[in-house]
């Protein structure tokens, strides 16, 4: 706690000391710098990190209360800088409230601070404060790109409804209670493959989504039926990447193939029509069966399973009843990388 004060302390003696160096014009006189830019080169903040510390620091002579308190370590740098926002946000009203806000930040969290600064604003200026809430919408945005290795990247930004949803949705998926005891995935995994099941899900179930083609979206796996069977050392793709041998197992034991038969310089010869697939009567008597993952400890509910060959149709397997099973996507993936028998009807 002594250390935290003694962090507390020092970034406000910090915002302090460049309060003065920007007041005097020190940086501009020395060395014709901005101040932001004298920061920049002296101690190697980011351009963004030197004018937060800039903005935060002009702010501090007309917040007396806030700083005296800042200074002794009781506020944090954080609700520091929300302050100062809050100040050039309200310069005249902020001047009534600046003492209480100068004593609630000493107990409150970070987070707590920033909602009683929000409620504040509603109350001094409703109308523009549905402005701000408003222009936030506007801000979101959804990028999901390939890397050269063939991995995916996302980046995201939401509105706080948006934003509430995605989290209760991966939340769900990964609650404790449905993962298996044994589970090894780090929980950023588990997050990405809660977010791809959650796409699945939609695509499997949703009966309106179709593409110009007529048909519901799909994936076209790229591979020779002796890669499927491990009997060559290469491996298949997907739009290009290359994936596990496992990973191609486990997709097609209930997924719309596309066998695109290849040629000796790898042109495309013919295209066939979708096979192997789980009929939806076949995925109901499933579902009414076995209830969720088979795998023996594993409570993951129906929606969370694929519909899993027992011997693989690569190797001759029958698309019926008897030859399958539900298993959740980690089971699933486990069952198809260790070769390992789960239990089955």
């Amino acid at each position: 706690v002594a250390a935290q004060r003694l962090i507390d302390r020092t970034h406000a003696e910090m915002a302090f000391l460049v309060r003065e160096l920007d007041r005097r014009h020190l940086p501009e006189l020395d060395e014709g710098l901005s101040t932001a830019g004298w920061l920049k080169r002296h101690t190697q903040m980011t351009a963004a990190q030197a004018s937060g510390t800039v903005k935060t620091a002009r702010v501090l002579g007309h917040m007396p209360t806030v700083i005296e308190a800042a200074l002794d370590g009781a506020i944090p740098h954080r609700s520091l800088q929300l302050l100062a926002q809050a100040r050039n946000r309200h310069k005249i009203e902020f001047v009534d409230h600046e003492s209480v806000f100068g004593d609630i930040a000493t107990y409150l969290s970070v987070a707590d601070l920033r909602r009683g600064i929000e409620r504040w604003e509603q109350q001094i200026n409703f109308d523009q404060a549905l402005k701000d809430t408003t222009k936030l919408e506007t801000l979101r945005g959804f990028h999901h790109s390939q890397t050269y290795e063939g991995l995916w990247a996302t980046k995201g930004t939401f509105a706080p409804e948006g934003g509430h949803i995605i989290t209760q949705a991966i939340n769900a998926l990964c609650d404790p209670t449905n993962i298996d005891p044994t589970e090894l995935r780090a929980p950023a995994q588990r997050r990405a493959d809660a977010m791809v099941d959650i796409c699945s899900f939609f695509l499997t179930h949703n009966t309106n989504i179709v593409t110009s083609g007529g048909e519901k979206p799909h994936v076209t796996i790229t591979l020779d039926y002796e890669i499927l069977k491990g009997q060559v050392d290469r491996l298949a793709e997907i739009n290009g990447a290359p994936v596990t041998p496992e990973t191609i197992r486990r997709i097609t034991c209930d997924a719309g193939i596309i066998p695109m038969v290849l040629g000796s310089d790898s042109e495309p010869l013919d295209v066939g029509r979708k096979t192997r697939t789980i009929p939806t009567a076949l995925r109901r008597a499933l579902e009414q069966r076995d209830q969720g993952c088979v795998w023996q400890g594993c409570s993951a509910p129906v929606s969370w399973c694929d519909a899993h060959h027992i011997i693989h149709w690569a190797n001759g397997g029958e698309t019926n009843l008897t030859n399958t099973q539900l298993l959740c996507r980690t089971h699933h993936t486990t069952t198809h990388q260790e070769e390992r028998s789960p239990p089955h009807y």
